[in-house]
């Protein structure tokens, strides 16, 4: 590609992005789920974490992902590496087993 093709096509995705401001962009849960629901009879029931909106949720997340993912890292070392009331060797060839 020449360098002039990159910047055509960034030109186009602008007056394209510009034509479509207008637009309404729905996502998956109003466009599919919200009338997958009311064709089969059930109604919204609001969020499940209402106090928590916008970054605010996203930031709740990332806590939990991170503290889910210490827990079950350093759980998963008995599962692993230490056995049932002996712990675990030095790192290194010579406290590896292999039974």
């Amino acid at each position: 590609m020449t360098p002039v093709a990159p910047r055509a096509l960034l030109a186009a995705a602008a007056l394209w992005l510009a034509a479509c401001g207008d637009a309404s962009w729905d996502g998956v849960d109003e466009a599919v789920v919200r009338r997958v629901a009311e064709d089969a009879g059930r109604h919204d029931t609001g969020p499940l974490f209402a106090g928590l909106q916008g970054d605010l949720l996203l930031f709740a997340f990332l806590w939990a992902g991170l503290l889910s993912g210490f827990a079950l890292g350093y759980f998963s070392r008995v599962l692993f590496v230490e056995r049932a009331g002996q712990p675990a060797e030095k790192p290194g060839g010579d406290g590896l087993r292999a039974d």
